[in-house]
């Protein structure tokens, strides 16, 4: 890269980066165009207002072969090069995501082209599911990485080496930046344009795609607390009493009551079958549905508090800043829609 030039988006390095977007069969259309609109609208800002060709992104397409390649949803897409003859230099490494069970993209020499090309890529990103290829490929050991909420407990479970995080849109750990499902990926990719370019930018190309800027990057994508309820049916009366009693004052007495379990018994239960203890998920639960009083109502945020069982606005702002990492002030302005 030449030296650091000025513009309307901060102080930026001239040059084009180069991002090797991977194509396979099955893969989720949703997951590649996404994200590449964002790098584009970027490199089509940055050059109108450079007035030159050599700032923003390069974008190649490499798939299996050169030609058709069949998404998820049917859609077909059409790369310029094949992963066979593919050795550049780049920047950017990207791998969309898949369905959940289809491992098409498990042939041995893409993943040993996957692994070959890790070498020669500044960061690896990959999109949804698209982590199922890097860590087949075994790049992700020790990483912390996020995925999209329906495949992190079997990616997990396949890959113990690898550190799943279930409350991030996205994650960056070192040159690893993973995203959740969809449209999660364009987050990421604003997440990435800020780096490179700065938050004014981003902050344009969000605007222009009317999508947020930005999520923040451990925003729960989906609550782990509703997918356990899914799955047990032995705590379903008390789960279902602590929902419709947000409101009220309940301690682990009253929770063990409906259960007919002693105080003990329910506590050491509970734990083992939900992974949070009961009044950790009574709290979490109150969190989460004060989220959505903030994206759907204009309530006081006192009102919110109390409907959703906290003594005070204070106090519910201190526990839901602690759990979300953001303020309430602030997931208001970001995801209200009144």
């Amino acid at each position: 890269m030449s030296s650091e030039v000025k513009s309307q988006f901060g102080t930026v390095n001239p040059g084009l980066r180069r991002i090797a977007a991977v194509y396979f069969p099955g893969m989720v259309a949703l997951d590649l165009v996404g994200p590449l609109e964002a790098f584009h609208y970027a490199t089509m800002m940055l050059q109108e207002e450079n007035g030159s060709n050599s700032i923003g992104y390069q974008i190649d397409s490499v798939g299996m072969t050169v030609g058709k390649t069949e998404s998820m949803s049917g859609v077909q897409f059409f790369t310029d090069h094949a992963t066979a003859t593919y050795g550049r230099d780049v920047d950017i490494l990207m791998i969309p995501g898949m369905a959940v069970g289809d491992y098409r993209f498990e042939e041995p020499d893409f993943i040993s082209w996957v692994q070959q090309q890790a070498t020669r890529s500044n960061r690896l990103m990959s999109v949804c599911s698209g982590a199922y290829v890097y860590a087949k490929a075994g790049l992700l050991n020790g990483a912390t990485i996020t995925t999209h909420w329906n495949h992190s407990a079997n990616l997990r479970s396949m890959y113990p080496e690898i550190s799943v995080s279930d409350d991030s849109v996205f994650c960056k750990s070192g040159n690893i930046y993973s995203s959740g499902g969809v449209t999660a990926g364009v987050d990421l990719a604003l997440a990435i344009i800020t780096e490179d370019f700065g938050s004014a930018l981003a902050l344009k190309i969000a605007k222009r795609m009317v999508v947020y800027l930005k999520r923040p990057g451990n925003q729960a994508q989906y609550s782990d607390l509703l997918a356990a309820q899914s799955r047990s049916s032995r705590f379903s009366p008390v789960i279902d009493w602590i929902e419709n009693n947000l409101q009220i004052d309940m301690d682990v007495s009253r929770l063990s009551e409906i259960c007919a379990m002693s105080p003990r018994n329910f506590s050491r239960a509970f734990n083992a079958e939900m992974t949070i203890s009961p009044m950790h998920y009574v709290r979490r639960r109150r969190l989460e549905r004060a989220k959505h009083l903030l994206e759907g109502t204009d309530m006081p945020f006192s009102t919110v508090a109390r409907t959703v069982g906290f003594a005070s606005a204070e106090r519910f702002s201190r526990a839901f800043s602690e759990v979300f990492d953001i303020s309430p002030t602030d997931y208001r302005e970001r995801f209200g829609t009144t």
